[in-house]
């Protein structure tokens, strides 16, 4: 699948900033099947790249003149593969079993424990892995109501089951914190979603680790927890991590600037589909 991408993040100030430093994981990684045709990242000031542990590619963005905003666009085009399900190798510093302990975000309660120990006893039989897994998945899917503003980047998983609503990363984090309650390696993904809508097209889904995957050699496994279904081609990968603090889209600190608001806008488009140029 061809998806053309256009992602807008603008930051206001009620009274100017002197200084902004931005981290910025909005390159897609190319891992997973996925291939760059071009992508382009507008950010004023001075502008440097790198690599975190986790292969994930970061610009950082350098503003020391006056500001009363800041407006990083990240546009391009990107090709996935036409299958769900699709296993992914390992490429990364940071070693699988780092991925089982859990984080702040995702430190599983006793009401987590109960409730994967209840769902698959306590531990996944690997005979029926992936079928374990999707059980899990339906439950998060049914149980947390997909509901907008009524958590934040700080909510927890065990938070997110006490309340029972919240949004992608938060359906994300308690599904990873069931996942590491048994012991298994799951990993944070942030992203994009093929959608229709302007406001929804940022998306975070898990990948599971499993040693039985890509011929015995091992793999990470897409579940897109929000939709109860595999990770597909309608997913496009910017970065993993533990969970939402190691993959953040943008991610800065300023000096004055009081006042700070944000507004984001992201459009994903199938450019085969709507006949656009590739």
């Amino acid at each position: 699948m061809l998806l053309n991408i256009h992602h807008e993040t603008l930051y206001r100030y009620q009274s100017p900033a002197s200084y902004s430093l931005q981290a910025m994981r909005l390159w897609p990684r190319t891992d997973g099947g996925q291939r760059v045709h071009h992508w382009r990242i507008e950010a004023p000031g001075r502008r440097w790249i790198q690599q975190d542990a986790h292969g994930n590619t970061v610009h950082l963005s350098s503003l020391v003149d006056r500001h009363d905003h800041i407006a990083v666009i990240a546009s391009g085009q990107v090709q996935t593969l036409d299958e769900r399900g699709r296993w992914i190798p390992h490429a990364s510093e940071v070693p699988v079993l780092a991925f089982s302990q859990a984080t702040a975000l995702t430190r599983a309660d006793d009401t987590i424990q109960r409730t994967a120990h209840d769902l698959l006893g306590p531990s996944l039989p690997d005979h029926d892995w992936q079928a374990g897994l999707t059980h899990l998945c339906e439950w998060v899917h049914k149980t947390i109501a997909f509901t907008q503003g009524v958590t934040d980047v700080t909510a927890t998983a065990a938070e997110v089951v006490a309340h029972r609503q919240g949004v992608c990363q938060d359906m994300a984090h308690v599904f990873l914190a069931l996942c590491r309650s048994l012991g298994l390696s799951a990993r944070y993904v942030s992203g994009y979603l093929l959608t229709d809508a302007t406001h929804a097209a940022s998306h975070a889904w898990v990948e599971v680790w499993s040693p039985q995957g890509l011929l015995g050699q091992g793999g990470w496994l897409g579940f897109d927890v929000t939709h109860n279904r595999m990770a597909g081609p309608e997913l496009c990968r910017l970065a993993v991590g533990r969970d939402y603090a190691d993959t953040s889209p943008i991610r800065g600190i300023h000096m004055g600037g009081i006042g700070e608001s944000m507004s984001v806008q992201v459009a994903v488009r199938d450019a085969q589909h709507a006949g656009m140029d590739q």
